[in-house]
């Protein structure tokens, strides 16, 4: 299952093990010129050249710097490797490398599904919702498969087309932390990623408990739009994540 109580992909916790890496370097390295500090001013005998005295603490100092320029360099590579976050979710790409998004228009068909209009879609709104209110922001759609002019399928759409606060999100969050949050707000069992196609981003599939049993819930997101899909009856995941995203390929166009 996706935990939302931590985010591994995010580009702060990229960021702390960083700093996970350099600060045991720095440690170290502290520790280092503290034990030596002795070897390192080590005092001339009486019989002995001071000015090679001096030049033998120079060369014990060098060398400890060296040594401590070589432990720098390996925390700082090591951390440089390590620095790898999932970039923030405005900054998706489509598969083919473009970086324009794709705007959505629910389709009337596609695959099995009809798009349910009129007093079908405002009855199949009020068994959803149950007396209860979505944000203004989010649009709708309910798809009827068997043709009994019931919904089977709920589509919920939040774009930063018209919804400023998705692009705030979008300018901050990796679509792994997006995912996390939706799926853990559901209490979602299962979780998956699965192939998001050829408009990139992502798509994730998992099990939720609904008024009547089980169902099935993905969500897919790019760079400007969330969108999340309620499967009214259970299914395997896989099976739908493929419904999913057909109608991802009918809503983009």
């Amino acid at each position: 299952m996706i935990l939302a109580s931590i985010d591994p992909t995010s580009q702060a916790y990229a960021a702390g093990e960083v700093i996970g890496y350099m600060l045991p370097a720095a440690t170290g390295i502290g520790v280092l010129w503290w034990l030596t500090r002795s070897w390192r001013k080590e005092s001339a005998s009486p019989v002995s050249d001071p000015a090679r005295a001096a030049r033998g603490k120079r060369k014990r100092t060098w060398f400890i710097a060296g040594v401590s320029v070589c432990i720098a360099a390996a925390a700082s590579v090591t951390a440089f490797a390590a620095y790898d976050p999932e970039p923030r979710a405005g900054e998706t790409r489509a598969a083919d490398g473009t970086e324009e998004y794709p705007v959505i228009v629910l389709p009337e068909l596609f695959d099995r599904f009809r798009l349910l209009k009129g007093e079908d879609a405002a009855r199949a709104e009020s068994e959803a919702l149950a007396g209860r209110k979505l944000p203004h922001s989010l649009r709708t759609g309910y798809y009827d498969q068997d043709a009994d002019g019931s919904s089977d399928l709920l589509v919920l759409v939040n774009s930063a087309d018209w919804d400023p606060k998705v692009a705030e999100s979008k300018a901050t969050k990796s679509i792994s932390q997006e995912f996390r949050n939706y799926f853990a707000g559901a209490k979602a069992r299962d979780v998956t990623r699965f192939d998001a196609g050829r408009h990139g981003g992502g798509l994730a599939c998992g099990h939720v408990t609904g008024p009547d049993g089980d169902q099935t819930m993905c969500a897919w997101s790019d760079a400007a739009n969330f969108v999340g899909v309620r499967h009214v009856r259970e299914t395997d995941l896989a099976t739908a994540a493929r419904t999913t995203l057909a109608l991802r390929d009918a809503a983009t166009g």
